[in-house]
């Protein structure tokens, strides 16, 4: 196979961070929706109802009205993701950006 040389695109700083941010966005996505899977594996696996469930029961019913409206507007799926996962913060407690 014979390679060759990358073809350069012209970006600018403001180009480059707004990749920066993408990404950084991307990651923070992808790290609440593993919080998000761990939660879901955790009920699945207790049957018994916890005061945390019924919590993340009221955040399924949440994020399932926000996908509804997002679609009836046309928007494009996952573009408002960051606003159906609750966002975590150091210290461990949990607030909705909704």
């Amino acid at each position: 196979m014979i390679r060759r040389t990358p073809t350069l695109i012209p970006m600018s700083d403001f180009d480059v961070q707004d990749v920066r941010d993408l990404l950084a966005r991307q990651k923070a996505e992808h790290a609440q929706h593993q919080l998000l899977m761990a939660k879901i594996k955790r009920i699945a696996e207790n049957p018994n109802m916890e005061k945390e469930d019924f919590e993340v029961m009221e955040q399924f019913k949440a994020a399932a009205a926000r996908q509804e409206k997002a679609r009836r507007l046309g928007l494009q799926p996952g573009t408002l993701l960051s606003y159906y996962v609750p966002s975590v913060t150091n210290d461990g407690a949990e607030s909705s950006k909704s």
